[in-house]
């Protein structure tokens, strides 16, 4: 782990494997020694505990966008996936390479390691002799190891050539889209109508994506509560991108100059949200916890995002909050605003959650001929973690994760999972790379990504007319491959990569793992 984790950081023309190098650090030390493997259940833990955390943290946008253009991307995502499937059953019968080597070099060109666990899992099922299973299980890892390098570069190559070939505007699309980068601000508006709604139902009724932090009404100043009516006359400090202000302005009455910031009668300041009892609780709701007091932006990683009443929190969310005179004290206590506490992270719920999807993922489903699919250890936790991600808490107990902390554990997860899975197959790898048949297994794989970056690409783009990198988000969450996402997150340097990424991942995650296994059953 530690030489593969070294080496993942070194650069070639711009690429890096990151923590996948360990697999091959793994493979290359039993390849030299086949006595070097780990337990089983090393890496059974580690995958668990790699798909849990990223089940946790994509769960409330996967659901969230269920709700609007989801549901046809991933349609389309898993056409695309089960077109694969068939390509891959194709070509590895049409060729004759050793069945498992193939299913494992179908799971390789997707760049996707639950798949290839599936895949081993399901051998014992199919074989009666043990001399034969332990052979068989050698040849998947090392189907993997070949095309996984290709699944990667490929389809990196695929984006960058039809980027230029479509001759792709980024900041336009996501000025389109409405995912650009801007800058928030607030600006003071005068009421100039008499029949606005209610301050927490102002911006859905108006279609403004602004908050509203203060109103003046006849001289005084005060700290809006949902409920609060407006009428004309009064001054309103709105929060939100030039643009919706404007908009905001033209609805509503006259853009006053002014910087309201600076008026002293109010304090405001970022909080550091690190109390469990706030998190996954929408935001009207804890303003009757605590009046006197409105959000008006939320910091999640390193974008700020407009508040609204139904928006809940994250542990390390950094709020903006706007309070009366005297107040910051306990509104910074009831957010909590410590750093130590949330470097104490619940492993209890951690534990207890990941436990849970692993139970599930052990659920056998008959198929015909007397096999049995699975979600197995990686598809069990990673679909409870959807669920207890969206929902966030349950009562008292918080499911969710410091987002700091969920990416230490996933890539704790993840390195673990592949140096047990590269060790595994040593004894037999070093045969293969001498082995004819290995080129043979470098080109299918090398067919397989090109037709998955290519189709996804052109079909999403031309046909569907998704955004071009939207759809290479997509095109990464279905490789399941945070390199492909970060490519492409660098070439167009907006969130629409992000937003495919996150629509299609947990369903491209759990429909490899259930192709995978359909795959091995057919060919065997």
């Amino acid at each position: 782990m530690a030489v593969g984790m070294v080496l993942g950081q070194i650069k070639i023309g711009g690429f890096k494997l990151g923590v996948a190098a360990v697999l091959f650090v793994g493979l290359g030390l039993a390849t030299l020694e086949p006595a070097i493997e780990l337990p089983h259940i090393v890496y059974i833990i580690g995958l668990a505990i790699f798909v849990y955390t990223i089940g946790l943290e994509s769960g409330p946008g996967f659901f969230r966008s269920l709700k609007s253009t989801g549901i046809k991307h991933n349609i389309f995502g898993l056409l695309m996936l089960s077109a694969l499937a068939g390509l891959g059953f194709l070509v590895i019968t049409a060729t004759g390479i050793n069945r498992p080597e193939g299913a494992g070099m179908f799971t390789g060109a997707l760049t996707n390691t639950p798949a290839l666990s599936a895949v081993v899992e399901s051998l014992p099922g199919l074989f009666d002799d043990p001399e034969a299973l332990s052979k068989a299980q050698q040849m998947p890892v090392i189907g993997y190891s070949l095309a996984y390098p290709i699944g990667v570069l490929a389809v990196i190559l695929v984006i960058a050539v039809m980027n230029k070939i479509f001759k792709v505007d980024h900041d336009k699309e996501a000025l389109e889209a409405g995912v650009a980068s801007l800058p928030l601000s607030t600006q003071r508006i005068r009421v100039d109508r008499d029949d606005l709604p209610v301050v927490s139902e102002l911006p859905h009724q108006l279609g403004l994506d602004i908050t509203i932090s203060r109103i003046e009404h006849h001289g005084r100043l005060f700290v809006p509560e949902l409920g609060d009516e407006i009428e004309r006359g009064d001054v309103l400090a709105v929060v939100g991108t030039d643009e919706e202000i404007d908009h905001a302005a033209e609805q509503i009455g006259e853009l006053l100059a002014g910087d309201p910031t600076e008026d002293a009668r109010l304090e405001f300041r970022r909080i550091f949200v690190s109390n469990p009892d706030v998190v996954g609780i929408p935001l009207q709701q804890l303003y009757q916890r605590h009046p006197g007091m409105v959000i008006t932006r939320i910091r999640r990683g390193d974008r700020d995002e407009v508040a609204s009443p139904e928006m809940t929190l994250r542990l390390g969310d950094r709020v903006r909050v706007v309070v009366r005179q005297g107040q910051l004290p306990e509104v910074s206590a009831f957010f909590g605003d410590s750093y130590k506490r949330l470097a104490d992270v619940n492993l209890a719920t951690f534990i207890l959650g990941m436990a849970i999807g692993v139970l599930i993922g052990m659920i056998e489903i008959p198929m015909p001929g007397g096999t049995a699919l699975k979600l197995g250890s990686a598809g069990g936790p990673l679909v409870v973690a959807l669920i207890l991600g969206a929902l966030g808490r349950t009562g008292p107990v918080v499911w969710q994760m410091p987002y700091s902390a969920n990416l230490a554990f996933r890539e704790l997860g993840l390195a673990l999972f592949l140096a047990g899975i590269g060790t595994t197959a040593g004894a037999g790898f070093k045969a293969a790379l001498s082995d004819p048949e290995s080129l043979t297994v470098l080109g299918l794989a090398a067919v397989i990504a090109v037709a998955s970056a290519f189709l996804t690409l052109f079909i999403g783009h031309k046909v569907l007319k998704i955004p071009f990198g939207q759809v290479s988000g997509i095109l990464a969450g279905l490789q399941t491959h945070p390199a492909v996402l970060t490519f492409v997150n660098d070439t167009s340097k907006n969130e629409l990569p992000s937003i495919g990424y996150t629509t299609v991942y947990p369903m491209a995650m759990i429909a490899k793992i259930i192709l995978a296994q359909l795959l091995i059953v057919a060919l065997i």
